[in-house]
């Protein structure tokens, strides 16, 4: 379901990054302004800027103005400024000020895209900052809100604010700060925060950090399911830096079948080395098998081959393994090499390709499993409602001549195909089928249903083969 799930990432993103109609019809009156100049406008020339209201004034000599009324001002830089009640600034020194209620839009390349609601706007449009307060609106993909906002050229300040992806009037979860600094495109800081969820408090830090450039999950923010084979489980994240670079990871587990199965992690990103991380605790698959390392080590580096489409990454991984099924420990040893292409695309068809090898060694039996992996799949993304993909898979590595199952499958060659139908703008139903091309024979036919509510998600998996039911609900980080 994973690649069926990228497409739907990129569907997500479409629908994130659409304009708002204000922002729409911004572009177009900056369009319209482009137009109609007389001459071209040199980067230290004050920005063009049309002004419309029911009484307005100018003083050619100085550059200042005022506007009263119903206030509408648009800079051709991507700024707009709208008030019931008015409007002053000046156009020489680049500046204008809403003393009362502000709307104000900014689409200026390069920076946040902005649309906020609120009081006493105040901005610099030369030197890209500004302040306003009492407000909400959006950020980038943020819902936000707060006290005071100050804008930067290359970030936002907001005081006693909050933040979410969560669009609801009243948001399932958010997070409160006594600041927040947002940087587009790139990172989040918050200090002094706290974690909401339904009106609650769930934990606070003094200091948490977002990554901006990729869409991570809500797992700091519980979930909970059901299986046949672990009965009603609940799970958590949590993570707190403890270093320059250096964090602390505790993944807590509860079932009615199992009881706790939690595991905590030290994790090291290095500038240049990879990263470094020691675990211990109890680990599952996504065939809810379950090993306990005690401990672990694993090291892994990747980077880009400059010039080509391709990635390549080394790992490696020592750590003493307790098969929970059977009780089995062993010394366990992998070496890995892969290499992989970024998608190609085209006419809406993605190709991914992979290939690596690995060494396992156990002590537990002296064993040792070396060989090839490789993975080939086409998705193509029909339309906003249909999705599909195909694929095949080769790993030397399986339970067959492993000594752990863990995240392996039963054969060495697979084919899965997979089909998505977006139902409705809250449901969507897929089917995913794997076919064990070692022994010509149907291993998995898998049905889902996704509904999302505010900003949750409710998931239900059945599983044909075995006929089991499993049940997920989980915030959701959009």
């Amino acid at each position: 379901m994973s690649r069926l799930d990228f497409i739907e990432n990129q569907h997500r993103l479409e629908r994130e990054n659409r304009l708002s109609e204000a922002e729409q019809k911004l572009i177009s009156e900056v369009q319209e302004m482009q137009k109609h100049l007389r001459y071209p406008v040199r980067p230290d020339q004050p920005v063009p800027a049309s002004f419309e209201g029911d009484e307005l004034t100018y003083d050619q000599t100085t550059g200042e103005f005022t506007a009263v009324g119903k206030v509408h001002v648009v800079q051709m830089d991507g700024h707009s400024f709208d008030s019931p009640d008015s409007v002053r600034g000046n156009l020489q020194k680049q500046q204008v000020e809403l003393p009362g209620k502000a709307h104000v839009i900014q689409i200026t390349p390069g920076q946040s895209r902005v649309e906020l609601d609120g009081y006493r706007a105040f901005y610099r449009y030369g030197a890209k900052t500004g302040s306003m307060e009492s407000a909400k609106g959006k950020v980038d993909h943020q819902y936000v809100s707060g006290k005071r906002f100050e804008f930067y050229p290359d970030h936002i300040v907001i005081y006693d604010g909050t933040t979410t992806k969560c669009g609801a009037i009243r948001p399932d979860y958010h997070l409160s700060a006594e600041r927040i600094e947002l940087y587009p495109n790139d990172k989040m800081i918050l200090y002094k925060a706290k974690f909401w969820a339904r009106g609650a408090v769930l934990f606070a830090r003094d200091r948490y950090e977002k990554d901006l450039t990729k869409e991570e999950p809500l797992d700091q923010l519980p979930r909970i399911g059901y299986s046949k084979d672990a009965g009603v489980w609940l799970k958590q994240d949590l993570s707190q830096p403890v270093a320059n670079r250096v964090w602390t990871h505790e993944h807590l587990y509860a079932s009615t079948k199992h009881g706790g199965r939690s595991y905590g992690d030290l994790d090291w990103a290095t500038k240049k080395a990879g990263t470094f991380a020691l675990s211990y605790g109890y680990f599952e698959d996504s065939d809810e098998n379950w090993v306990k390392r005690k401990p672990n080590l694993d090291w892994n580096y990747g980077h880009p081959i400059k010039g080509t489409p391709f990635s390549y990454g080394l790992s490696y991984r020592v750590g003493r393994w307790e098969n929970q099924s059977n009780g089995i420990e062993s010394t366990h040893t992998v070496y890995g090499f892969g290499i992989s292409r970024a998608p190609i695309v085209f006419h809406r068809w993605y190709l991914t390709l992979s290939t690596g090898y690995s060494v396992t060694k156990e002590s537990y039996d002296d064993s040792t499993v070396k060989g090839l992996t490789f993975d080939a799949a086409l998705l193509k993304d029909f339309d906003q409602r249909w999705a599909a993909y195909a694929a095949y898979s080769y790993s030397k590595n399986n339970t067959r001549n492993s000594l752990f199952d863990f995240n392996l499958d039963d054969y060495s060659q697979k084919i899965q195909t997979g089909l998505s139908y977006r139902i409705t703008d809250r449901d969507r139903v897929a089917a995913a089928l794997e076919w064990n091309a070692q022994d010509g024979e149907l291993n998995d036919l898998d049905y889902y249903w996704f509904h999302d509510f505010h900003c949750t998600q409710l998931i239900l998996r059945y599983r044909s083969k075995q006929d089991t039911w499993k049940v997920q609900w989980q915030f959701t980080p959009w």
